[in-house]
């Protein structure tokens, strides 16, 4: 295939030289020798140029990079750990607990959510506070603190409503709304004696829905 390649190029050289034998030399302004001359040069220049099927430079094809696998998922993170259980901030049986949500039924029947939980942190900063009884039973019983005794508590008519028992668990398991206080009184309810022990005795926290609380 080569050799029959080269000698086409040869042959389309030789007819370049038997057309160049009838070029009259004033044509070009050449002697015969010199035109000869140049016409050898411009054949074997030809022949040199002439390439085989296969040799001429192929082109260079940009190697297209490798397909890139998926993006590699990011660490799956380790799971939530789920939030510890509140713990209460008193202990409290689920009688006490029961004691609790009367007393503030009886208390502040139909107040709001947040008066509720006010009267119950009271109850709960006693049990916490040194001057007072360590548990709920005896703060509640203990002599001219609240009024009623252990069977009012269980009277049908302060029977506590979900948003009280809602409002104990509260102050039992989050934070103090009260800033600390020991003590509330409503003045409409209270003689004058007692609120002047009340105002003249502890100091002033703040007052909501007709009750003050004291610390």
């Amino acid at each position: 295939m080569q050799n029959r390649w080269k000698r086409a190029c040869a042959a389309g050289a030789a007819a370049c030289l038997v057309c160049a034998a009838g070029w009259p030399a004033s044509a070009a302004g050449l002697t015969w020798e010199e035109r000869m001359t140049a016409l050898v040069g411009h054949v074997a220049d030809a022949l040199q140029e002439c390439t085989l099927p296969g040799e001429a430079e192929m082109p260079q094809v940009a190697e297209s990079p490798l397909p890139q696998g998926p993006a590699e998922e990011p660490a799956t993170q380790a799971a939530a750990q789920p939030e510890p259980a509140p713990q209460p901030k008193i202990y409290a049986s689920p009688q006490e607990i029961s004691m609790i949500e009367h007393e503030v039924e009886r208390e502040v029947h139909g107040a709001s959510y947040s008066h509720k939980i006010a009267v119950a942190n009271v109850i709960v900063n006693r049990v916490l506070a040194p001057r007072f009884p360590d548990n709920v039973a005896d703060v509640l019983h203990a002599p001219g603190q609240f009024p009623v005794s252990i069977k009012n508590y269980y009277s049908p008519k302060w029977t506590p409503d979900d948003e009280t028992i809602n409002a104990v668990y509260a102050a039992i398991y989050q934070p103090d709304t009260t800033h600390g206080a020991l003590y509330f009184y409503a003045p409409q309810y209270t003689k004058q004696k007692t609120a002047s022990w009340f105002e003249n005795k502890l100091q002033y926290c703040f007052e909501m829905e007709g009750h003050r609380f004291f610390c």
